[in-house]
């Protein structure tokens, strides 16, 4: 039963897009609607609040509607409009890097630490938390380079911060593949990360 809902769904989500790219506007907002949620959440995740997270999902559906019709299928509908918020979420915070300044007594996103206790004794120095922050945005920056299989992967255990069971069913595969996604993905993000960590450590 479960699996002829599953082939359903599928079939029907097919045929939303297959409309959109004709150019069924109400299609492709059915769509949007469907996975606005989670990806205003992914966005808040990458920008740290709520009004750059709304702008960032806004600026990301604009860029889908008009490409939509370029959409080839190669991999899910979702993942694909993942990777665009995804995009101008990282795209946002390039423009914004530097340009605000954030209060002791300003009320973090749910996701960081206030940084009123960032300067506790016993917490990390300046410079060990720069590094995190840093480290963190390069991570993100990084993650848009992956494959699709291995960018949904990310995103949902490292962005999201869903369990790998719960990515796994989300995903419809098995722990064990879900598993080798993960340190596949942050095999290459190692990879891509590796010279840019050691030109860090020698200036």
């Amino acid at each position: 039963m479960g699996s002829r809902c599953i082939t359903t769904e599928t079939k029907w989500e097919e045929a939303l897009v297959q409309a959109s790219r004709d150019g069924n506007d109400q299609a492709i907002e059915t769509l949007f609607r469907r996975y606005q949620r989670q990806l205003f959440a992914t966005a808040r995740r990458i920008l740290g609040n709520t009004e750059d997270a709304e702008d960032a999902l806004q600026d990301g559906l604009l860029s889908a509607y008009r490409n939509v019709a370029r959409f080839e299928g190669r991999s899910k509908f979702s993942t694909w409009l993942t990777r665009i918020v995804v995009n101008a979420a990282l795209e946002r915070r390039r423009r914004a890097k530097g340009l605000r300044v954030t209060s002791l007594d300003a009320t973090p996103p749910e996701s960081q630490v206030p940084i009123s206790e960032c300067v506790q004794d016993d917490d990390p120095n300046p410079e060990q938390l720069f590094a995190r922050t840093e480290l963190r945005e390069m991570i993100q920056t990084n993650v848009g380079q992956l494959s699709s299989p291995l960018f949904t992967a990310f995103v949902l255990c490292g962005i999201e911060e869903h369990s790998l069971e719960e990515a796994a069913r989300r995903l419809g595969i098995t722990m064990t593949a879900m598993k080798g996604r993960m340190h596949r993905a942050r095999c290459k993000l190692a990879e891509s990360l590796g010279p840019r960590l050691e030109r860090r450590r020698t200036t």
